[in-house]
Order: C-alpha cells, then sequence, then structure tokens
C-alpha cells in the first residue's frame, strides 16, 4: 500500500538583514538566560585565566556550531572575552 508524501508549506526565505535580526536576538536572548551564570562565575575567584576553564565548562556541552553562538551570548551577558575566547582555544 502505497501512502502519499506529506507536503510541507515551502519555507520562506529570509534576506540577510533578516537573518542577521534573527540571529541577533537569540543570541540577545541566550545573553538573558546566561547572565545568572555569569554574574557567579565573574564574582568569583578567578582559578583559571580570565575564567577560561568555567566557560570552557560551559561550552562544552554544546555542539559544533551551536558553540560559536553560546560564546557570542555569554560575551553579551557580561562575560571576560578573553576568557571565552581562550576557552574556546583549548578546549576546541
Amino acid at each position: 500500500m502505497n501512502t502519499p508524501a506529506t507536503q510541507t508549506a515551502p519555507t520562506p526565505s529570509l534576506t540577510p538583514e533578516e537573518k542577521k535580526a534573527k540571529l541577533d536576538q537569540l543570541i540577545s536572548d541566550l545573553a538573558g538566560d546566561l547572565k545568572p551564570e555569569v554574574d557567579k562565575i565573574e564574582a568569583s575567584p578567578k582559578t583559571t585565566k580570565d575564567h577560561y576553564g568555567r566557560y570552557g565548562a560551559i561550552l562544552t556541552t554544546v555542539s559544533g556550531g551551536n558553540r560559536n553562538i553560546i560564546a557570542l551570548a555569554l560575551i553579551k551577558a557580561g562575560a571576560n572575552e578573553n576568557g571565552v575566547k581562550s576557552a574556546l582555544a583549548v578546549f576546541f
């Protein structure tokens, strides 16, 4: 018995500007979610240079390309930029 293929509506294409706006909104939303953790990290004694170990611990829970989005969100949330960049370099 043949089952007809389900058809989905075509996804509308986004302009580059719309894609950037959606990505910026996603990063801002994630930054808001990550802010309490970033505040705790930044207020804690540094056990690694610029807290790269703590930021690495967060980034290792995320896969591939999403890792860069989380890194940008961490920085937007107030994370030490050098610490986040060092975590990316050391752990990946």
